[in-house]
Order: C-alpha cells, then structure tokens, then sequence
C-alpha cells in the first residue's frame, strides 16, 4: 500500500528505507551478479539523484549499502542529497554491510535472455553453497532485527541494496510469505524498479509493520543513447570500468530493461 512519508518524522517505531540500485551500465547484457566493477550507467546516476531528491526531507541517521560498486555509487548519491538538504559538511555515517549484498549464484556471467520470463529459475535446485531466495529474505530480517535493536523508535535508516531483497522487502509489507513461492506469483506485480525505495515501518523486535513503495520517474525501461553508444572496453579498461564490449539495437535494449536485472 502507499503511504506517502509525512512532513516530519514522529513515529512509535523506525523506518528502514531499502533502496534497489539505478540502472546499470551493461551493455553485454548478462547476469552481473557479484561480479565486480559493474557501474551504473549515466541513467542510473540519474535515478540514483531522483531517490537521493525523494528521501531528502528525512533525517537519516545511517545509510547501509551492498558492498557492490553499483550500490556504493547510489549510496554516495544519497549521503550527498543528504548534506545539501540538512546542511551537513558529509551527510549521514555510509557503511559497507555484507548482508544488503546480491544473491550468491551459480548464473553470473550467463545472458540475461537465459531467464527472461522465468527469474525464479535462479532459484531451482540451487547447488551448496549457493543461496535460495528464502536465505536472501532470511538475512535481511536478520538485519531488520539489529537495526531495530541498535536504533530504537523514530530513527531513519537507508540500506542501498539489489533487486531481491528489496522484492523480500515488499513481501514483508504486504504481509505475504518470503518464500519463492511467492517470487513466482508475486514477481511480475511486484518486483522493484531500478532506484526504487521500499520504506518499512519496523517494531522493536524487527517485526514488519507495514510500508510503502516509491518508484522514480525516470523509469528503468527509457533507452539512452549514451548506453547504447557506450565504446567497448577491453582488458583492464573493461574489469575497471565494469565490462564492455558488444552492442545492442535500441528495442533489444528497452525490451530487456523493462524487467531489469537485481
């Protein structure tokens, strides 16, 4: 359900704010995964601005990231949003947390078309050492719980993280089980846009009260020309810059950003 942030933060519990990443750089269209050095593409930071603008009129008192280049880079996104709109040299404390990270996974470096229509078969017979879907939304309850233990009532948090646990986050507001039985009926309604933030009204024992979904306008399936442009990268250049190499024509691209990768 929407529940558009009041003026002034006055609550009887905290609010977590997770934040999906902007749109990234890939022009080679694969699961990037945990691979390292994929950046966000000049859309992306875009996106990352806009969600930085839409939660400036709160006060944070901390803003968790994935360790992940693309979730660092929006992270900084909102800690300078932060220090313009409060008037702070830096902005809110920004720390690395392992448990914000991508699902771990046998796909990376596979093509994106290899799960198009059928993400949760990331999620089929997934090899030891690799995790389920339960497991990712598992450890963002646990997170859910030290923070709330940590911070108590009306404090703010922003966590930048990837696609799946903000979609565990929106499970979690609306009720529903964090299992991949709902990933498979519930992904398509409710799968979190690039930049996208779910805000979770959280008790003192990290139960989920409710919360809200906010998406930025500008949508993650708008085709640039600067990605499509972008030069191919080689060698260092491409594991620096994250990638590069290959194009594609502006439908394939819109088509496959539409769904977006986590």
């Amino acid at each position: 359900p929407v529940d558009p942030l009041p003026d002034r933060c006055v609550y009887t519990y905290m609010r977590v704010h997770l934040v999906r990443h902007g749109e990234v750089h890939n022009p080679r269209s694969v699961m990037y995964g945990r691979l390292p050095r994929f950046r966000l593409s000049a859309h992306g930071v875009r996106q990352a601005e806009e969600a930085a603008a839409h939660l400036a009129s709160r006060q944070l008192a901390l803003i968790l990231c994935s360790p992940m280049l693309r979730a660092r880079t929006t992270a900084r996104e909102l800690q300078r949003g932060q220090a313009r709109a409060h008037r702070q040299p830096q902005g809110p404390p920004l720390r690395q947390e392992a448990a914000l990270l991508e699902v771990h996974t046998p796909h990376d470096g596979k093509p994106l078309s290899t799960f198009a229509g059928r993400w949760h078969t990331l999620y089929d017979d997934v090899p030891e050492g690799y995790e389920t879907f339960e497991a990712v939304a598992s450890r963002l309850r646990s997170l859910l719980a030290r923070l709330a233990a940590d911070f108590g009532e009306d404090a703010e948090v922003a966590c930048v993280t990837h696609g799946d646990v903000v979609f565990s986050a929106r499970l979690l507001a609306e009720g529903l089980p964090t299992t991949l039985a709902s990933k498979k009926r519930e992904d398509a309604r409710l799968y979190p846009a690039t930049a996208s933030i779910v805000s979770l009204d959280v008790d003192a024992d990290g139960s989920v009260r409710g919360g809200a979904y906010w998406a930025p306008t500008r949508a993650p399936d708008r085709f640039t020309e600067t990605q499509a442009q972008a030069p191919a990268l080689c060698g260092a250049a491409a594991a620096e810059e994250g990638g590069g190499g290959g194009g594609e024509t502006p439908a394939r691209k819109a088509k496959r950003s539409r769904r977006g990768v986590s």
